[in-house]
This record gives structure tokens, C-alpha cells and sequence, in this order.
């Protein structure tokens, strides 16, 4: 039909303003793998289940089904006993929402409805934590890390921590550095003080058990650790499922009990809530056990190799070259300076992002890091290390392009009129970090807001 055919054709336009991710030119946001017969598999199970709804899973019993079986997993990953339980949320933010509420419903049950409690966390902690505080109505305290290895400072953590404490949030690893915080040090001090800890673990925990089987050293982060009561791991990173799918994982049921939902003297059905979202379609569970069926143990152990040699490699090339890591090389996570300076770093990320990769420029951070380039090293990768390092050598030995000089010009001159070309240019992480670094937080918040109104409107 014709109307049809114009729809793929529109379709397929859209599809080519995205990046293809199985190039192996991104390092971020898809986890790609590089194996075609994953991703078919992904997208027929996907298919076979779109038009269900995990509402409610005494109609819908596949609900039941994929949620037990990605549990189960997940659980085995991170060293749970059989009364460790869980539920399958659509992606980290949703799992750190569920566990902070779940925290502060155990607070206030020991301190009343009326006492505002806290959440102390590190200043490398996803923002998604910060959100979560915002949403629950619980006050966030930032704790310091340590400059040298980027971790969470424990003392500090100590120091932060009162009869208000609700909940520590730690990482495993952070996203900004790639390292492990000493989660074993400060669980066991918040066991002591009767204070519940959460281990964001959505980037690593479907990733490090396999780097500790390798024979890498992984500092412990998980149930293995007595005061840890919940972990966040996504499934949707290196559990390499399509996007929609996290994993919140509890000690017990008496802490999954506090994260459900429940309103029966509502006129319509009973409404049970186990996660955030109500409907939503069971489609990315089921791609995401597919995947995890197809793979095991020993498939998931291969992909972790590659990415092992992967980053090892990108890392010794780019060490020639005169990068340097920021932190101890812990996890998937390279976060890198150049010896020359931040302008040959924004040189780099200009010539690259020219070149077509998709890499992190992340900001300077006063007493902590300057501006660095950030990657998250994925299976496929490791196709592409020759040819990643051929283009970095020569993106050193460049001049600033033109383009960028202009723009960075116009920053100079007029920033909001820079700023809003922000979406059209090939350096938008560049005049991003730029922006930045020349606005006040609250200036550049609020300037943010304004940017995303006018970018979504129709």
C-alpha cells in the first residue's frame, strides 16, 4: 500500500539520524555486542510480545515467568542466598527510585511519617540518586571522594551519616571514573549503625562477576557483604537486552515489601504496584531472557574477555599517545586526560566526533579531575581497536577544525545564542562542557530547562 510504503519510508529516514551501533562507533548509551545472531534473537522475542501488558501478571502469566527467571539470574551474579528477591524495573533510575522509596518507607516506620530523612551518597553517585531524593521528599547529602582513586571517602561518609540517615548509596562501579567505591568498609559501619545500604551496580553488575572469574581483581560489592540490602544492575548494559530493563534486588521480602504499592479501597481493580511504572509491555523482559538463555555462563564470560582486551588495548594505544587515567582501570570505564593539556583533549573530541565516534567529554571538576574524555568499552570493540587508534593519532596531529573555533568564538561573544545551537552542530558535548564551566549551577540549570522545552516542542 502506498500510505505504507511512505510510513517506512519516513521510518527509515528517522532510523538514519541515529548512529549505527554495531559499527562499533559509539561508547556509550547501547551496550552493543556485535554478534547479528543476538540481535535477531533480541528482536524476534521482542516482537512475539509486544502486545502484552506486565499489569497484571495473573492475565498476562509471562509476566511471571521472564520476571522470575531474570530475578533468578541476576541474583546468582550478585552472590544472593535463596531469600535474596527482586523486581524488574525499566532501567536504573527506576530501580534507584524504588530502592530510595523503599528506604524511606523503613525510616519513617522507625522515625514516623513526619521526620525527613537523608540520603548520604558520594559526589561520583548517579544523578539518578539525587532524582530519587527530589521525588521522595528525603534530603541528599554529598559526600567528598578521594582524588587520587576517585572512590568514596569513608570517613567522610561517616561523618555524613546521623540519626537522619535513611539510606547510603554506593557505587559499583561510578559512571564518571569507572571505579569501585569501598562498599565492604561502609557497610559494615551502616550495619552497625542499623542504617540499610544500596549498591547502584547497574553498570557493573552484569559485568564484574565475569572480570572476577577472569582472574581480575574486583573489590567486593555485593550480597557476599552482610550490610548491603539492595542492588541495582542493569540488564540493559551488559546484560546486553534491549533498552527497558533493570533489575532491583533485596536481602529479603521484608525490603521488597516496603518498595510495593498497594491501594485495594480503590473502586476499580486492586491495584498492586511492585514497580514505579503500572503498564508497561513485557516485551523487554522477554528479549532480555532470550539473551541471557542464549548466552549462559560461558557466552556472557567470552563477551567479557573481549571486553577486557578491548579497553586494555584502546588503553595502550592511547598511553602512547599521551593519555592518562584518572583513577585505577577497575571496570569497563576508561576516563582519560591528555599530558598536554585540556585543549588537546578538546581537540581530540572535536577531530573524533568529526571522524564520526561517539565518545564522553566530561567537565572539569574543581579538586577532583580536569576535562577529560570518557569511554565505556563494549564486546565490539574489540574490532575496532586498529582502526579507533589510527584515527586518534592522526586527530592529535590536526589542527582545531575551523568550525569549532567559530563556534567557541560565538560561546565567547553571545552564550545563549551559542547554546542554542545546540542539537545542530558535530561539538555538542564540546560547547556543552563550555557552558558550563562559563555559567553559575543555578544559571545553567535553568538554562538547561529553557533548552529542553524548545528542543521537544512539535
Amino acid at each position: 500500500m502506498p500510505l505504507a510504503d511512505d510510513v517506512m519510508k519516513k521510518l527509515l529516514s528517522a532510523s538514519e539520524m541515529d548512529p549505527d551501533s554495531s559499527t562499533g562507533r559509539l561508547f556509550a548509551y547501547i551496550y552493543e555486542t556485535g554478534r547479528e545472531d543476538l540481535a535477531r534473537a533480541a528482536r524476534e522475542a521482542y516482537s512475539l510480545f509486544i502486545n502484552t501488558n506486565a499489569l497484571d501478571p495473573l492475565v498476562f502469566k509471562s509476566a511471571l515467568y521472564f520476571e522470575r527467571e531474570i530475578v533468578g539470574w541476576a541474583r546468582r551474579l550478585a552472590g544472593g542466598s535463596e531469600e535474596v528477591v527482586g523486581t524488574v524495573t525499566s532501567g536504573g533510575t527506576e530501580s534507584i527510585i524504588l530502592a530510595v522509596k523503599t528506604a524511606r518507607s523503613h525510616f519513617e516506620k522507625r522515625e514516623g511519617r513526619s521526620a525527613v530523612g537523608e540520603v548520604v551518597a558520594p559526589a561520583t553517585i548517579h544523578p539518578s540518586v539525587k532524582k530519587a531524593s527530589h521525588y521522595t521528599g528525603l534530603r541528599y547529602i554529598e559526600s567528598r571522594v578521594e582524588r587520587d582513586t576517585k572512590k568514596a571517602r569513608v570517613e567522610d561518609l561517616k561523618e555524613n551519616v546521623s540519626n537522619k540517615t535513611a539510606l547510603i548509596v554506593l557505587s559499583a562501579p561510578n559512571y564518571p571514573y569507572g571505579t569501585i567505591d569501598p562498599v565492604k568498609d561502609a557497610a559494615e559501619y551502616a550495619a552497625d549503625k542499623g542504617i540499610p545500604v544500596h549498591v547502584d551496580a547497574c553498570l557493573g553488575g552484569y559485568i564484574l562477576p565475569f572480570f572476577e572469574r577472569l582472574g581480575i581483581d574486583v573489590p567486593e560489592f555485593d550480597f557476599r557483604i552482610e550490610g548491603v540490602t539492595s542492588i541495582s544492575m542493569d540488564a540493559h548494559k551488559y546484560g546486553y537486552a534491549p533498552k527497558g530493563v533493570s533489575v532491583l534486588l533485596f536481602r529479603d521480602a521484608g525490603w521488597k515489601k516496603e518498595s510495593i504499592f498497594v491501594d485495594l479501597a480503590w473502586p476499580g481493580y486492586p491495584f498492586i504496584n511492585t514497580a514505579v511504572l503500572s503498564s508497561r509491555s513485557i516485551a523487554p523482559l522477554a528479549a532480555a531472557w532470550a539473551i541471557q538463555s542464549l548466552l549462559g555462563e560461558n557466552g556472557y564470560l567470552e563477551l567479557a574477555s573481549h571486553v577486557v582486551e578491548a579497553r586494555d588495548a584502546i588503553y595502550s594505544g592511547l598511553s602512547r599517545l599521551g593519555f592518562e587515567s584518572l583513577a585505577p582501570i577497575e571496570s569497563p570505564i576508561l576516563s582519560l586526560t591528555h599530558q598536554s593539556g585540556e585543549s588537546e583533549v578538546l581537540k581530540f573530541h572535536a577531530v573524533m566526533s568529526e571522524r564520526g565516534w561517539v565518545i564522553g567529554l566530561q567537565p572539569r571538576v574543581k579538586n577532583l579531575a580536569p576535562l577529560n574524555i570518557h569511554l565505556t568499552i563494549m564486546p565490539v570493540h574489540k574490532r575496532i581497536v586498529g582502526e579507533f587508534l589510527r584515527d586518534a593519532e592522526e586527530a592529535l596531529s590536526s589542527g582545531v577544525p575551523e568550525d569549532l573555533r567559530a563556534l567557541l568564538s560565538q560561546l565567547e561573544r553571545d552564550p545563549l545564542a551559542a547554546a542554542l545551537k545546540i542539537g545542530e552542530t558535530k561539538f555538542d558535548a564540546i560547547l556543552i562542557a563550555k557552558l558550563l564551566e562559563s555559567l553559575p549551577e543555578d544559571l545553567a540549570s535553568e538554562m538547561a530547562k529553557e533548552l529542553a522545552v524548545e528542543v521537544f516542542k512539535p
